[in-house]
């Protein structure tokens, strides 16, 4: 489709956003391309160009500033050539248009001039040379916060799937770039690629491709039909069946990306201790890597490694050193260096709590490997996801001013809750009327009531913080597009199913998920769900973890942690886990009980120390912009 001459000279001068999908597939052709050939940095040009495509336009609010600027039928006749003007006067059809035109303007209610900047939207719109686009990508790049490291992944073109279905796209064979477009030694050294591709990570992406509808017909059951013993002992049977083959592809998954787990770890807190060490590490490095003649790929990675060293097992250094060189001898010292490296940074995290925090990784994830469990390669590491460079520039553009030591900082006080507008989720709807009237009694609750658009657009998306709790996303309660013409503040929790799962929208076409519109609406940051999950089991980690980030409304409450978590699941009954015993402490008594890190508390959730089974922690994910809440902790820096 894309070997012709003429294809390819029209789709080199053009951008993503101008043709969508087919110039997806052009141009993740062409880093493939670059790839083999070499060409690494073009490479990562064509990946991040690839990922900006025609439907972003569409989810952007400035998108009504920009139809605003469309030149009126005024300026169309006022700059008409003397052969258009008189063409114009013969032609009833063009005649018509204006007409039309001029009445549609007529119609519509006067507005004063925009006064914000219509920037921020394609900075490789007017780009066609991948010398020039990565030089543009090296400046917005290091133009973002220096605490951020930031990963590009997105999946190799395949001619087999140019014009398939989600599902057969994501099903299909292909490798997986990850791009460190902003790491420890930036900006002194560049961006680099790896390239993953092997015959397990075809079946990784078959397997994947069936996973939300392998759990939906375990979990999809009539509850009349499973009153037995025997029938609950069959649906408990098929659960953990499930379970297991979540935990084995996880597994497989880990064991493909393994070699390089380690780079999807983020940059130590800043603190004297780290500086210091950090600085001795790097200086090391780069002499062994002067002496060995090693390129700017292998030191980099070498870097994070060295940075990272004691999180690392000793087979975990063996086999790095065997992936950064062929030379034995060279094995050797990597492997003895990276020890040594570890006996140092070990006691330092023991004397400093500190230095053993990482700052948030920033994960520009591919529609089409946006549901593998990305988080799951570190779950002790702090992560947040987009959908392409475009939309993180953008994010942190207009939030820039919020944004201290790589974290949108904000005192989150005032908060508005929409919980089960179906009142249709009885269970669910008590357990979350009971914790909110409980922990956030100041805030404005919306319980068992469909909300109207304007309640959601004055209120909801103006409130420091905004939690949705029922089925999907929301967005069957208010059109998308009202979302992303409107200017969110909030901080949004989706608490359902699939509630920031990437969608197909139809054949042939850019996949689209709730979080897409939020961000068009520059909501700084959205936490959601990747996949389905049973109500109990996310009704508890939502709870958890509203009550770490945020303050309660009366401080006389006992911590969430002390309550009995079985009265509450089953009836919606809050009363102290030791009723009877002595009295539990107030949150008055606990002032080091939250965490100010939204990334950190997601850490905790995938970790499993919320929700041990695999299929409940491994679902949520926070998108957009790293949060911190600075009304229950300061920073540390």
């Amino acid at each position: 489709m894309l070997e012709t001459q003429a294809e390819e000279l029209m789709l080199r001068g053009i951008t993503s956003a101008d043709v969508g999908p087919e110039a997806k597939e052009y141009n993740l052709l062409r880093a493939d391309e670059e790839y083999r050939n070499g060409n690494v940095e073009h490479s990562i040009y064509y990946q991040v160009k690839a990922q900006f495509q025609s439907t972003d336009l569409r989810y952007i609010t400035e998108a009504e500033d920009l139809e605003n600027q469309r030149p009126s039928t005024e300026d169309l006749l006022r700059v008409a050539s003397d052969k258009e003007k008189k063409d114009y006067k013969s032609n009833r059809f063009l005649q018509n248009i204006i007409k039309y035109l001029q009445q549609k303007e007529r119609e519509k209610p006067e507005r004063p001039p925009c006064i914000e900047a219509i920037e921020h939207l394609d900075f490789l719109e007017d780009v066609d040379d991948p010398v020039a686009g990565l030089a543009r990508i090296n400046d917005i790049c290091n133009g973002l916060p220096t605490e951020w490291c930031v990963l590009h992944l997105c999946k190799s073109f395949n001619p087999a799937t140019t014009y398939s279905v989600f599902n057969e796209i994501s099903a299909a064979d292909g490798a997986i770039y990850l791009s460190l477009l902003r790491h420890c030694r930036s900006p002194e050294l560049g961006p680099i690629c790896l390239r993953f591709s092997n015959s397990g990570l075809a079946e990784i992406f078959k397997q994947y491709s069936t996973l939300v509808e392998r759990f939906r017909r375990v979990v999809t059951v009539d509850p009349l039909n499973i009153k037995s013993k025997e029938a609950k002992q069959k649906y408990w049977e098929e659960l953990n069946c499930f379970d297991a083959f979540l935990k084995k592809l996880l597994s497989d998954f880990r064991d493909i990306m393994a070699p390089y787990a380690f780079v999807f770890l983020g940059q130590r807190y800043d603190c004297s201790a780290v500086a210091s060490q950090t600085k001795a590490v790097f200086s090391r490095v780069d002499e062994f890597c002067v002496d060995r003649q090693w390129s700017n790929h292998q030191r980099i990675l070498l870097s994070q490694a060295s940075l990272h060293a004691n999180r690392l097992t000793s087979a975990d250094m063996k086999h790095i050193a065997y992936e950064m060189t062929s030379n034995e001898n060279e094995i050797h010292m990597v492997y003895d260096m990276l020890r040594v490296f570890a006996s140092e940074w070990q006691p330092l995290e023991d004397r400093q709590v500190q230095v053993a925090k990482s700052f948030p990784t920033i994960l520009v994830v591919d529609e089409r490997l946006d549901h593998l469990h990305w988080e799951q390669l570190a779950t002790a590491q702090e992560f947040s996801r987009v959908k392409s460079l475009h939309c993180l520039w953008r994010l942190y553009q207009y939030h820039k001013e919020s944004i201290r030591h790589g974290y949108f900082a904000r005192s989150i006080k005032r908060g508005m809750c929409v919980i089960n507008p179906g009142a249709d989720l009885p269970n669910s709807g008590r357990r979350l009327r009971s914790f909110f009237e409980y922990w956030l009694s100041h805030w404005q609750h919306l319980f068992e009531t469909v909300p109207t658009e304007e309640v959601m657009l004055r209120q909801a998306y103006l409130a420091d913080c905004f939690v949705y709790a029922g089925h999907g996303s929301g967005l069957q309660y208010i059109n998308g597009r009202a979302i992303c013409r409107a200017r969110v503040r909030s901080v949004v929790f989706l608490f359902g199913c699939d509630s920031t799962r990437m969608l197909g929208t139809g054949l042939y076409s850019a996949l689209y998920g709730a979080h897409d519109y939020y961000h068009g609406a520059l909501c700084p940051t959205i936490v959601g769900t990747l996949m389905p999950a049973l109500d109990g089991n996310m009704d508890n980690v939502s709870v958890t973890l509203l009550s770490l980030w945020l303050k309660p409304g009366n401080n006389q409450v006992m911590p969430w942690t002390q309550i009995h978590k079985m009265s509450w699941l089953k009836k919606g009954t809050i009363k102290a886990a030791n009723e009877g015993e002595m009295p539990p402490p107030s949150m008055a008594e606990k002032p080091n009980y939250h965490l100010g890190s939204l990334s950190s508390i997601l850490s905790l959730v995938q970790q499993g120390k919320v929700e041990p089974t695999v299929y409940n922690c491994c679902i949520y994910v926070c998108r957009g912009l790293p949060a911190w809440n600075l009304d229950v902790e300061q920073m540390p820096f």
